[in-house]
């Protein structure tokens, strides 16, 4: 049967992706925000965790569904309440005025409007307490300046590939730091090693682990050829977790916890209560960063 070619152009169109005529080069869909707040029961424990792991770039499932239990865990443990979700319109003052803690679980990619972004930034400047993990400090928050270079800083440049997962020897960088209370001065760990290069913008922080590369093979091994990974000859040269205080806020960062097993390894697990403990703390030694 005959189709007029604007029909049979209509029809196709709708699996085709959008073009820019003049290049045409796909065009990215528009991001859209989530913009209508969850329900958060007025019975939730205070104070309490908001475990915010939304994604718009690489989603680490495993990693989060871990970090995730991990963190119900310690709230139980802590009597504090707990909620976690994928809604970024939770960040607005009234409902993150609830929360003591926010903890960026794998977060990747453009999550928050402008508008939610602010107030975040406020909640922390004002004294909140974050905790950001793994993908949280990807290289795919380039939408926001502010987080991406001052509360995270160094940008990630990749990961090994071919082995992914490897142990490596992680070294404890500021030992007197409550953080490392109770650790070993260096021990054993599988994860995935990310590294980074711009540490320039590590300034004004206090970076707590290192990697010592001689333990692992820190290349990407691809077909199209094999990228050097590596930061330095010294642990302090490829830091991998760091804490920094902003405004009346405190912030740490670890690049550890790509897959549940990570919350269940021994050191780590007592490296993230501690931590827990330390970002919590306010008007105390407000400037042990």
């Amino acid at each position: 049967m005959f189709k007029p070619a604007f029909l049979i152009a209509a029809v196709t169109g709708l699996c085709a992706p959008l073009l820019n005529l003049a290049t045409s080069a796909p065009i990215d869909p528009p991001v859209t925000y989530d913009t209508e707040r969850p329900e958060i029961t007025q019975w939730m424990r205070h104070p309490a965790i908001l475990v915010f792991s939304k994604t718009r770039g690489w989603r680490h499932n495993e990693g989060i569904a871990g970090a995730d239990l991990f963190f119900v865990e310690l709230a139980e443990a802590s009597n504090m309440g707990v909620f976690t979700t994928v809604n970024g319109a939770v960040f607005n003052h009234e409902q993150l005025s609830r929360f003591e803690v926010v903890v960026f679980n794998n977060m990747t990619g453009d999550t928050l409007s402008p508008e939610q972004e602010k107030v975040f930034q406020s909640w922390l400047e004002d004294g909140g307490s974050l905790i950001a993990l793994h993908g949280s400090g990807a290289a795919s928050h380039t939408d926001w300046p502010w987080y991406d270079d001052r509360v995270i800083g160094p940008e990630f440049i990749g990961h090994p590939q071919d082995p992914q997962f490897q142990e490596a020897r992680v070294v404890n960088l500021t030992p007197d730091h409550p953080i490392l209370a109770g650790l070993p001065a260096d021990w054993i760990k599988e994860d995935e090693w990310y590294s980074f290069n711009r540490l320039e913008l590590l300034a004004g922080a206090t970076p707590l682990l290192g990697l010592d590369e001689s333990t692992y093979i820190p290349e990407l091994r691809r077909e199209s050829g094999t990228v050097d990974l590596r930061m330095g000859e010294e642990p302090q040269d490829h830091p991998v977790a760091w804490v920094r205080c902003i405004g009346n806020g405190r912030t740490i960062y670890s690049a550890l916890g790509h897959h549940p097993r990570s919350y269940q390894n021994e050191h780590y697990r007592k490296f993230l209560i501690n931590a827990f403990e330390w970002v919590r703390r306010r008007g105390e030694d407000a400037t042990e960063c």
